[in-house]
């Protein structure tokens, strides 16, 4: 692999350096004119383009021997078009000076441009996904958007989140991280709305200036931030119906006056839907009195009110200085109605029968704020301060009423207070989190750039938990549960660096690291048997070397590692209700995983391809079964793997029918292969898994458009779990009416029925119990399909509205680009 790579290296010099054009743009008046779009043109055909930057600058490189023109266009200005210019061996760098753009003096109306970015862009750390192209982001979820994204698969069982088949990925929202659990998260999702989300970039090898936690990658969920110049905004209504009905609204309203920009956003959602989980198997439990075979059914009936507000302000002391501040807070309340039957038959003739009605709220609290400092020292130095606050609070509370009775029509089980006919449970958690860091960025000389921060983040977590029994009219604490308080403090500190060279016109070189030092602790007084105090400090280096061979084409070579440390609720010991015979708690020997990374992508004229090969060390399993204190109960808990290898190719491909159908797939998939030693027999399991993603679209006559979308999750194993495979099939129409009237959106999501997930349990090895299980959910959708129409219409000034202050009044431009 060595040699391999010295050869690569060698190699990638020995291509000739292609040519460059460049040049600086003003008006006439001798002002930069920033963000115009620049495009060079070989007979009559785009081969290469990008944006000035704020000062009205642009260089493009990796232009190949020919004759072209250069083009320059920008909302406000006439269109400028050079004469002919030669690129050859003899004159490689060709600076064209300052090009004056003269302005259109023609009143301009409002300018609606259609042209929509790509569905999916590569980057350097892996892919960004353009969501607000798609008809059926509007009146969706953030969660249910994610879902639909490349490589992306939800694990409705234990609500993790995979990443290209890997586990253990991370969220943010704005580049701030969610240090939530997983069920949390997925909560958290599932009431933000899509109508704010602007695109979600997924990083399977993030670079040095990101948190180095999740061993899968981090997926970034970037929202909208409108910088058109004056007062502008949109609104969106929804109204929907599956098994139950759904609505949702959304407005949003901005101000940009050149030296203040506010934004604010406000969304609310109502969905009444449906679940059904089902198990059946054999099991030996010994609370219930050995081996038994079941047969479980639990159907549910959630309903879910979100509101959520943002806002935020951006203020330009001066030409050098910006400062500002932005928040996001949500309010939730999931109400729960479930139904559960089990029937346990006991050899030889025993049998048990279990009912019970679950009725549970859950109040959730979720608040991010953040204030920046921003500043340019000189033309080629910028240093930037932030300051963020975070804060997540759930309160939950279910009552139980059961029965758990034997052949005589008697309580089950040898008197404990686990089968108790009236139970609840209690579940309050505070999370709390801040944040300080600060990042410089500087030319060192004409081809090294450096860039450098460092950042502390303090997070302090609260619970409150435990499982009671109505006992002579009195709630009593259950004998396998925790009726108490436990805090804990996690502390990290970071710093990083990162040189990028400029090696020549087409080759770039980013040598980083991160360093990272964490320590877990409970507080004072905690139980020992809940007590943790763990440190770790671990360096993560981050090498990326790129080539560009053309306009349009390069590749890029890189190596990564990342870190998952397990949360609190994966390491304390404490224990919360899941039926008769299982109890959830966590794992205080549990250790962090961390990857190795090496990936090569390569793109060509949109077409992308990488090829990833990792290494995990210790990966985190959640929910698998193990034993605990109470003989014969069953502990659902994580656990480590030892190791997991995968080998992951992923290929974007557009295809463009004609000018009305457009197509996009995106395959992800490969050879994986992990070892288990937790279970009483230790084994490896070796398998090959991936996705497929497909979008098409149809532009139709008189401003009507469709798109067909879906996905294919192939059958994958976790542990000592396989699950089958998976699909969905979404369908959306769009009618976009006359004189700026807006657009209506009908959508139907899984169109053919098929949000049934099954896995199977025991396949592989025995476990504690002799587990052999086959379990079963479906979604809402596995039903009927869901019905949304939408109302969309933006408000406010006009786009085309030339700007006098620099880099405003661009957005269009740059959507145009695809930026």
């Amino acid at each position: 692999m060595k040699y391999f790579l010295i050869t690569l290296l060698f190699t990638a010099f020995l291509i000739p350096a292609f040519g460059q054009v460049s040049g600086i743009l003003i008006d006439t008046a001798n002002r930069p004119v920033a963000f115009a779009t620049v495009s060079l043109m070989k007979s009559n055909i785009q081969v290469s383009t990008l944006l000035s930057d704020e000062k009205g600058a642009f260089q493009l490189d990796g232009v190949i021997s020919g004759n072209y023109q250069l083009k320059v266009s920008m909302v406000g200005y006439q269109t400028w078009l050079s004469s002919i210019i030669e690129v050859s061996a003899m004159q490689r760098k060709i600076d064209l000076g300052r090009i004056v753009l003269k302005e259109n003096k023609q009143q301009l109306g409002e300018v609606v441009i259609r042209a929509n970015k790509p569905a999916v862009e590569q980057q350097a750390g892996g892919l960004t996904v353009n969501v607000q192209n798609s008809i059926l982001t509007k009146g969706s979820s953030a969660l249910q958007v994610l879902q639909q994204s490349p490589g992306v698969v939800l694990n409705p069982s234990n609500n993790t989140i995979a990443l290209n088949g890997k586990p253990g990925v991370n969220v943010m929202i704005d580049g701030k991280l969610l240090r939530l659990s997983p069920d949390q998260l997925v909560s958290m999702l599932s009431g933000m709305s899509a109508d704010n989300i602007e695109k979600i970039e997924l990083l399977n090898t993030p670079p040095a200036n990101y948190d180095a936690e999740g061993n899968a990658g981090l997926i970034n969920i970037v929202t909208k931030k409108n910088k058109r110049k004056g007062t502008n905004g949109s609104l969106t209504a929804t109204a929907g119906y599956g098994v139950g009905e759904k609505a949702s609204a959304a407005v949003s309203v901005n101000h940009n006056s050149g030296n203040i920009n506010w934004y604010s956003n406000y969304s609310y959602q109502h969905d009444r839907s449906y679940d059904k989980i089902f198990a059946d198997g054999t099991e030996n439990v010994g609370v219930v009195g050995g081996p038994v075979t079941f047969n479980y059914t639990g159907l549910g009936k959630p309903l879910t009110n979100d509101e959520s507000a943002s806002g935020g302000v951006d203020i330009h002391l001066n030409p050098k200085t910006t400062v500002g501040g932005n928040f996001y807070y949500s309010f939730g309340q999931y109400d729960q109605i479930d139904n559960n039957y089990g029937f346990y038959a006991l050899k030889p003739d025993s049998v048990l029968v279990f009912n019970s009605h679950i009725t549970g709220i859950n109040h959730a609290n979720n608040l991010m704020s953040s204030l920046y400092w921003e500043r340019t020292i000189s033309k080629t130095e910028k240093i930037r301060a932030d300051a963020d606050y975070l804060a997540y609070h759930t309160n939950i509370t279910n009552n139980v009423q059961s029965s758990f009775l034997n052949n005589q029509g008697k309580t089950a089980g040898a008197g404990d207070s686990l089968y108790s006919p009236l139970q609840r449970s209690l579940a309050n958690t505070l999370i709390q989190v801040g944040v300080a860091k600060v990042d410089y960025s500087g030319q060192l000389n004409a081809k090294w750039k450096i860039e450098s921060g460092i950042k502390g983040t303090y997070t302090h977590t609260s619970s409150s938990s435990g499982i009671e029994n109505l006992v002579d009219g009195q709630w009593i604490a259950n004998s396998v549960g925790l009726d108490g308080d436990l805090a804990y403090n996690e502390t990290i500190g970071a710093v990083y660096a990162m040189l990028t060279a400029q090696l020549d016109t087409a080759t770039n070189l980013v040598i980083g690291g991160r360093y990272e030092y964490s320590r877990n602790v409970t507080e004072p007084g905690t139980s020992a048997l809940y007590a943790i105090d763990r440190k770790l400090g671990m360096l993560f280096p981050d090498i990326v070397f790129s080539k560009k061979l053309s306009a349009d084409a390069g590749w890029q070579l890189s190596y990564t590692s990342r870190i998952s440390r397990p949360s609190y609720n994966d390491l304390a010991a404490f224990v919360t209700y899941n039926d008769p015979v299982s109890v959830f708690t966590g794992n205080p020997m549990l250790l962090p995983t961390v990857s190795h990374n090496l990936k090569f992508g390569f793109n060509k004229s949109g077409y992308l391809f990488s090829l990833l090969v990792s290494r995990d060390d210790h990966p985190i399993l959640e929910t698998q079964i193990t034993t605990g204190s109470t003989p014969g109960l069953v502990y659902l808990r994580p656990e480590n793997a030892d190791w997991q290898n995968s080998i992951t190719l992923q290929a974007t491909i557009p295809v463009k029918i004609s000018d009305w159908w457009n197509m996009s797939y995106t395959i992800t998939g490969g050879p994986k292969q992990y070892r288990v030693s937790y279970t009483p027999q230790a084994f490896e399991k070796a398998y090959l898994s991936g996705t497929f993603n497909f979008t098409e679209t149809f532009s139709l006559p008189k401003h009507f458009s469709a798109e067909l979308s879906g996905y294919y999750n192939s059958p994958s194993y976790y542990g000592n779990f396989s699950s089958n495979s998976n699909s969905m099939i979404n369908l959306g129409f769009k009618k976009e009416l006359e004189n700026n009237g807006g657009t209506f959106q009908l959508s139907v999501s899984d169109l053919l029925n098929d949000a049934n997930y099954r896995s199977k349990l025991g396949e592989l090895t025995r476990d504690a119990f002799s587990s052999s299980a086959s379990v079963g959910y479906l979604a809402e959708t596995s039903r009927v399909p869901v019905f949304k129409l939408t109302y969309y219409r933006s408000f406010g000034s006009s786009a085309s509205k030339k700007s006098n202050k620099t880099g405003e009044g661009t957005e269009e431009e740059q959507r145009r680009l695809g930026n």
